[in-house]
């Protein structure tokens, strides 16, 4: 019974809202047939069939009335947790996930059964558009950047900010070759940023460094992820480098430090 009740009272939507009070009224007009039936049948069997109508009636009538306003109530409350719990996870900024949410997500697609790579993505000299251009500019590329990010990846794939001019995505189903395509492609896609309200020859490019998680500890991947990235700076910026890729002869394995 406590479960059922518990049941009952869980309501997402407003059909699961009406269904949910259709199915209690119903419930609660038939107790009350049922112990107005039995009282008549043994008080005033004259007036059983009479009094089973009203009884049906004004059971329906104020079940129904009193039970929306109540599930109208619950939905309300739901739909404002979830809005809550949504804007808990979002970056409002750029409206991506933030920190908390994407790795909520990643750790869900992962127990899904996903096959990720992690991506770090870090905005090459963000603090010189800062100092040169102030904030507004910078908080715009920002902006864009998380704009740009989100167009060029399809649902499958997830994008976050998890930092100040940091971002994270997770490629879905890719090898370690279409993983650094993707990223390639997506460092094009910054450097063509451009147009008000930013400055005329600002010119926006990105570093990323990616990490195959598989069925591997986030964390670790996470750390690979971000020891590729610091590669890629290292090489002179606005590169790629995946800690899984060996290209051209050269192997980025990139171990996690004992001890760290």
């Amino acid at each position: 019974m406590p479960h059922l009740l518990s049941s009952l009272s869980v309501i997402r939507t407003r059909r699961e809202m009406w269904t949910k009070v259709v199915a209690a009224t119903l419930g609660i007009v038939l107790v009350t047939d049922g112990i107005d039936a039995v009282v008549n049948l043994y008080t005033q069997p004259d007036r059983l069939c009479p009094s089973f109508i009203q009884t049906t009636l004004i059971a329906a009538f104020m079940s129904l009335l009193f039970l929306g306003f109540l599930a109208r109530a619950n939905l309300r409350l739901f739909q404002l947790k979830e809005r809550f719990e949504a804007l808990a996870h979002t970056d409002l900024q750029t409206g991506l996930m933030n920190r908390g949410g994407f790795f909520a997500a990643l750790d869900k697609a992962k127990a899904g059964g996903s096959d990720l790579t992690l991506g770090v993505l870090d905005i090459d000299h963000f603090k010189r558009i800062n100092d040169a251009h102030g904030h507004l500019v910078g908080d715009y590329v920002i902006a864009e950047v998380g704009r740009v990010l989100q167009q060029g990846l399809g649902a499958t794939h997830l994008v976050g900010r998890v930092g100040g001019e940091e971002f994270a995505v997770a490629l879905n189903g890719l090898d370690p070759q279409s993983a650094l395509g993707t990223a390639d492609r997506l460092r094009r896609d910054l450097a063509r940023m451009g147009g008000e309200p930013l400055p005329p020859g600002l010119k926006v490019t990105a570093s990323i460094g990616l990490a195959h998680i598989g069925r591997g500890d986030v964390l670790d991947a996470y750390r690979r992820a971000d020891r590729a990235l610091y590669e890629a700076k290292h090489q002179g910026r606005n590169r790629s480098v995946n800690a899984d890729r060996e290209a051209g002869g050269n192997v980025f394995p990139l171990p996690i430090p004992s001890g760290s």
